[in-house]
C-alpha cells in the first residue's frame, strides 16, 4: 500500500519528482481539453455538448489538495507564509499573465471592428486587476461582465485556488487530517443551499464552499491513504471511475445538483484516491504526463486563442462556423500550449525561482548594499 510517508518529497513543486504520478496527470489532461470542449459548445452555441465538463473544476480543486500536501508534507514546518506564496505565484501568474494580455490586445483591437466599441478604462481596470489575480466585480459586458476575469473567465477558479491555498498554509500547524474533513464537511454542507458557481459576480461567494469542498478532500485523501484498506483503489477502480468521468462529462444534458454534489463528495475523491495506488507504465504514461504537463496551459489559454481565431475568422468570413473552427482551435491551444510551456513558462518560471532563491539566500555583506 502507498503511504504518505514514501509519497513525501522536499522538492520544488516546479520540478518532476521520482513520485510524479502519470495517473493523476492523466486525470488533470483529460479534464482540461474537456473543458475546452465544454467552452466551445457555448462559445458556439452547441447544445449537449460536454454539459457536465464544468465539473472538471472541481476535479482540479481536489486533485491540487492532494498534489500540494503530497509536494510540501516535509515542508509544512520550516517553509513561511510567505515562501511558500511565492512558490505558489511563480507556478500560477506567468500563463496568467500571458492569457490576459492576450487577450486584452483582442479586445482592444476589436474596438469597432465586430462587436463595438470598447469602453477601454473598463479595459485597463480588467487588465490591472487580472494581473494581480482580483476580481473584477460588475464588469461591462462590452469587456466580457459579468465574468468576474471578463479577460479570462476561468481564471476564477485560480482566485479561488490561491486563496484557499493562502488559508491551507496559514493553518498548516493544525493536525491536517481533522481539520481538512472537518472543512470539507462544511463546505460541503453549504453547497445544497448554494449550489455550484464562482464565475460571476451574483455567484462569486459560491465559489468559496464550492473550493473549500474538494480543495480539503484532496488533503484528507492524501493523509487517508495509508488507513484506508488495500483493495479501496489501484488500477480496476481508477479505470472504471475514470470511464464513468468521461460518461458524467460528456453527456448530452447537464446533471442535476444532488449528482454534482455527489462528483464532489464521493467521485473525484475515490478517482484520485485509486490514481495515487495506480502505476501507469510504457506509453499511457508518458502520454498521461505530457497531458498533465499541458493541462494548465489549455487551462489558462484556451479562451483568449478562442478570441483571436473566432474573430479573425469572423473578420474574413463574416460569421461563425464550428465545424471549422472548433477543430482548429483545439489543435491550435494544444500546439500553442506545448510551444508556450517549453520556451515560456518553463523558463521564466525557473529564472523567477532562481532569482527569488538568490535574493533570499544572498551574501550578508550585500544584503545591506
Amino acid at each position: 500500500m502507498t503511504k504518505p510517508q514514501a509519497l513525501c518529497s522536499g522538492e520544488q513543486e516546479a520540478g518532476r519528482s521520482p513520485q510524479h504520478l502519470a495517473s493523476l496527470d492523466g486525470l488533470r489532461g483529460f479534464a482540461a481539453l474537456s473543458v475546452l470542449i465544454f467552452h466551445l459548445g457555448h462559445w458556439f452555441g452547441i447544445p449537449g455538448l460536454a454539459s457536465n465538463a464544468s465539473l472538471a473544476v472541481d476535479l482540479f480543486f481536489c486533485l491540487s489538495g492532494f498534489v500540494l500536501s503530497l509536494a510540501y508534507c516535509k515542508r509544512r514546518q520550516s517553509l513561511s507564509f510567505s515562501g511558500f506564496m511565492r512558490a505558489r505565484l511563480i507556478r500560477l501568474m506567468p500563463l496568467i499573465v500571458l492569457g490576459l494580455v492576450v487577450s486584452a490586445l483582442y479586445v482592444g483591437l476589436r474596438s469597432g471592428h465586430l462587436e463595438g466599441e470598447v469602453p477601454f478604462a473598463a479595459l485597463t481596470l480588467a487588465l490591472l486587476l487580472g494581473l494581480v489575480n482580483l476580481p473584477y466585480l460588475d464588469a461591462p459586458g462590452a469587456i466580457g461582465g459579468p465574468q468576474v476575469f471578463p479577460l479570462n473567465g476561468p481564471q476564477y477558479s485560480l482566485f479561488l485556488e490561491l486563496v484557499v491555498n493562502a488559508f491551507w498554509w496559514a493553518t498548516r500547524r493544525v493536525s491536517q487530517l481533522p481539520l481538512a474533513i472537518a472543512l470539507f464537511l462544511g463546505c460541503l454542507a453549504i453547497l445544497p443551499f448554494t449550489g455550484l458557481g464562482g464565475d460571476t459576480t451574483d455567484t462569486l461567494w459560491r465559489g468559496f464552499p464550492r473550493v473549500g469542498a474538494s480543495f480539503f478532500a484532496g488533503v484528507a485523501v492524501f493523509h487517508l491513504l495509508d488507513r484506508l484498506p488495500g483493495w479501496l483503489g489501484g488500477p480496476r477502480l481508477f479505470w472504471t471511475l475514470a470511464a464513468g468521468m468521461a460518461v458524467l462529462f460528456y453527456l448530452p444534458f447537464e446533471v442535476p445538483l444532488w449528482m454534482q454534489l455527489v462528483w464532489i463528495a464521493l467521485l473525484a475523491p475515490l478517482l484520485i484516491l485509486a490514481g495515487a495506488r495506480t502505476a501507469l507504465q510504457g506509453r499511457i504514461a508518458t502520454w498521461s504526463s505530457l497531458s498533465g504537463d499541458l493541462s494548465y496551459p489549455v487551462y489558462c489559454l484556451h479562451y483568449p486563442l478562442f478570441c483571436w481565431i473566432n474573430g479573425l475568422y469572423r473578420l474574413r468570413f463574416g460569421e461563425q462556423n464550428a465545424g471549422i473552427e472548433g477543430p482548429a482551435v483545439i489543435v491550435i491551444v494544444c500546439v500553442a500550449s506545448f510551444v508556450l510551456l517549453k520556451l515560456y513558462d518553463e523558463p521564466l518560471r525557473r529564472a523567477l525561482a532562481e532569482g527569488v532563491r538568490r535574493w533570499t539566500y544572498r551574501p550578508a555583506s550585500s544584503a545591506g548594499a
